[in-house]
């Protein structure tokens, strides 16, 4: 995996310097790794800082291991979009420079010696970054605000280490580790915060956040991005809306397209569901490499044994519009022999990152083809979803026609108009009393059954951390899509296909999630993302005049519970074993008695669907159970 690792150390801890250089490093970053690193110069300590590749895959001509200076005293994966932008703020030439690895690289440094911390919200684009300020003789580290990548760290006996991946933390440190129980109690539940850290003794950078370090002031974390509840856009009409998304969606993907690195011209692949995120980010990224006469090569999931989930109708009206040639199929159903163990493999760094053989039969495909650059539809749902909340909240400004408008979807979908009137536009406060005169429990974060009183207390106690800048009471479908956009599981999918994908020098990109649209997002009328039985609605309109109808007016999404649901039963006696292990339940975090309960209503009806609850709590059983015993 493509990763960076820092450490820095005060001089009169020399003899411990001397041990980690001559020892720790050597063993376990550039064992059989090709590497890039630099010892920067510095009378008060000792400050090492580099990038490495252990190779997981045999995917290289080249087995003798590299290593090169780095010429400036930063490292980091880069992609800056905004350059001009930031030459004009710099006053500088900002073409690429013999001691820099590339123009981005550049870009940032010299924006952050302009600038200072100030320049991490300026900078558009991808970056996960470690690098020495001289001036200021501080070490820093900074991610943006939606990296599928990660930046951890760990300050041990006046030594701060940091590192993309936190089990190189554990080795280098041969520190003792004791998990994080409110991270796992939120695994448990099914609501997992992306940034933190599974030990206790390990931190994560979180996203859209900045580090500073020194051994005067230790560690400083600072938020350089957010949504600013105050900004608001508003048009006459819709086409304006339209007009102003589609071109942000459009300057997303042509900035992702971007290959500086590549002395060739790469392939470049798209993945394509029949859904609307992924279809919509391949027809605008087919407009721009046909205007580059190059090809784009599609990849596409197929279920021939699950058709609930087969999408190949809308992929192959998706081949027809838009004319693709050169489309790749990984069929799903060659795993159905495999374990569940063997099919989600969970990474150290959290059970949701899971290193599948799937992830690399696909990755190795393209990586045969020369590509270099993948793009998906990963964001789509945060931000162009809606929440139905907005209904709500349309109604109590006095549109009343939005109850009609709901009774209509709610025909056209084959969903109960009553539940659903009461469920949208009842308040809460008295939805709980009707349960409490029901005798129904009220579960405030709507919890699985199967969590200890413990893990339930460590739920609610980290869900109050949670600053939210939208009135749930007042601003109801904004509160609740900010929420979702910073704990959101796709997070999970990002890092799993990046942790693999960086194996076979292959980056993962993701243009809904730019910061830009998400802004948009947020500004923007909410009864714009999502009126009757559309969601997305926005995103149908802006791309109706390049997608299928098929595709673009589907009512339907692709859910893949009755595929777990199915995996599940075909592994029944392995998880049945695996939930049964007693570890978290010593922990005090779940009930096992009722966890099986409700794992064997699953496997015993064959027309069940998987609730995602279930499917968390045994991913956490077996991150659990293969890294921490």
């Amino acid at each position: 995996m493509d990763n960076l690792f820092a450490i820095i150390i005060p001089h009169n801890k020399h003899n411990k310097a001397n041990g980690i250089f001559n020892h720790n490093l050597t063993c376990t970053l550039f064992d059989n790794s090709s590497s890039a690193s630099i010892e920067v110069p510095n009378k008060n300590n000792f400050i090492y800082l580099a990038k490495y590749s252990n190779k997981t895959t045999n995917i290289s001509n080249n087995s003798q291991p590299t290593k090169q200076i780095l010429a400036m005293p930063i490292t980091g994966h880069f992609r800056v979009d905004n350059k001009d932008d930031l030459a004009a703020i710099c006053k500088a030439d900002l073409s690429n420079k013999n001691q820099f690895s590339s123009k981005d690289e550049h870009a940032f440094f010299t924006t952050y010696k302009k600038l200072g911390a100030a320049c991490f919200s300026k900078i558009k684009g991808n970056f996960q970054t470690v690098f020495w300020d001289e001036q200021s003789q501080k070490l820093c580290a900074a991610i943006d605000p939606f990296s599928s990548r990660s930046l951890f760290y760990l300050e041990l006996s006046g030594v701060l280490y940091l590192s993309s991946d936190a089990k190189t933390l554990a080795t280098i440190t041969n520190i003792k580790l004791t998990v994080n129980k409110v991270a796992i109690s939120q695994w448990l539940a099914g609501r997992p915060t992306p940034n933190i850290c599974m030990f206790n003794e390990i931190s994560r950078l979180p996203s859209g956040h900045y580090l500073e370090y020194n051994e005067e002031q230790g560690v400083k974390i600072t938020k350089f991005w957010d949504i600013d509840p105050n900004f608001s856009i508003n048009y006459n009409d819709t086409e304006q809306y339209k007009s102003h998304f589609f071109e942000l969606l459009k300057t997303s993907v042509e900035s992702r397209l971007s290959t500086e690195h590549s002395t060739t011209k790469p392939t470049v692949f798209c993945q394509m569901s029949g859904g609307m995120d992924s279809t919509s980010v391949t027809a605008i990224a087919k407009q721009f490499m046909d205007g580059k006469n190059q090809p784009l090569h599609t990849l596409s999931h197929r279920y021939k044994n699950t058709q609930t989930c087969d999408e190949s109708t809308n992929i192959n009206n998706m081949i027809s519009t838009l004319g693709l040639e050169h489309q790749y199929y990984i069929d799903l159903d060659e795993y159905e022999s495999s374990s569940f163990s063997q099919l989600y493999p969970t990474d150290f760094d959290s059970p949701g990152i899971v290193l599948s053989p799937k992830y690399h039969q696909e990755l190795a495909l393209m990586h045969s083809l020369g590509t270099n650059v993948l793009l998906t539809g990963n964001g789509g749902d945060e931000t162009c979803w809606g929440h139905s909340a907005s209904y709500r909240s349309r109604l109590f400004k006095g549109e009343f026609g939005v109850i009609s408008e709901v009774i209509k979807a709610c025909n056209e979908l084959n969903e109960p108009v009553a539940r659903s009137l009461y469920k949208l536009f009842m308040p809460s406060s008295i939805q709980n009393l009707v349960k409490l005169a029901r005798q129904k429990p009220i579960n405030t974060n709507e919890c699985p059954p199967w969590l200890s009183p413990q893990a339930l207390m460590n739920v609610s106690a980290e869900n109050q951390l949670f600053t939210n800048p939208f009135s749930a009471s007042f601003d109801p479908a904004k509160h609740a899509r900010y929420h979702g956009l910073n704990t959101t599981s796709t997070y999970n999918a990002m890092r799993s296909y990046q942790k693999v994908a960086s194996d076979y020098g292959i980056d993962v990109r993701h243009p809904f999630f730019d910061a830009d649209i998400v802004k948009f997002s947020f500004a923007i009328p909410e009864k714009l993302l999502i009126q009757g039985a559309y969601p997305k609605w926005l995103l149908r309109q802006t791309m109706q005049a390049y997608l299928p109808a098929s595709v673009c007016w589907n009512k339907h999404k692709v859910v893949f519970d009755h595929h777990f649901a199915n995996l599940i039963r075909a592994n029944k006696v392995e998880l049945r074993k695996l939930l049964s292990h007693s570890g978290l339940q010593d922990l005090g975090l779940v009930n096992n008695t009722v966890l099986l309960s409700e794992f064997d209503a699953v496997v015993n009806n064959p027309d069940s669907y998987l609730n995602v609850d279930m499917l968390y709590a045994i991913l956490t059983q077996l991150w659990f159970q293969t890294h921490c015993i």
